[in-house]
């Protein structure tokens, strides 16, 4: 009997311990935002800006480099990751801006999922190209 007992135990500890999640999917959380574009010239003036489609915008784990999502921005600039759980995130797109100064390489926001069914907007990811 003792030994049914301890196995029942082991079984719902073992249950029990393996049900922490960590970020990523699995969730009902979303996370969404829009990319945002300034296009300079070779002389460094601003040329033209606003919202910019069909950019890559990728998701991971916050400080981790290895992203386990990306999307596609829509014609408006949105893009949107679902199904995520609670947990801390790093959301960014890549500029590409050639003839600028400066090098900027990535635009980055980290964004906090506190509750299951959070809906996170990321303020505008600004990039140059």
């Amino acid at each position: 009997m003792k030994k049914q007992f301890l196995i029942v135990c082991a079984f719902l500890l073992l249950l029990v311990s393996s049900c922490s999640k960590d970020e990523g999917y699995g969730g009902l959380a979303t996370v969404k935002g829009k990319v945002y574009g300034k296009d300079y010239n070779s002389s460094g003036a601003l040329v033209a800006e606003g919202y910019v489609g069909d950019m890559k915008v990728y998701i991971s784990k916050h400080d981790d480099p290895n992203h386990f999502d990306k999307v596609d921005t829509s014609y408006d600039g949105s893009y949107k990751f679902e199904f995520l759980q609670k947990g801390t995130y790093d959301v960014w797109v890549f500029g590409d801006c050639d003839s600028c100064a400066w090098q900027q390489v990535y635009a980055i926001q980290t964004v906090e999922i506190t509750s299951k069914k959070e809906t996170v907007e990321v303020e505008d990811l600004v990039i140059t190209f």
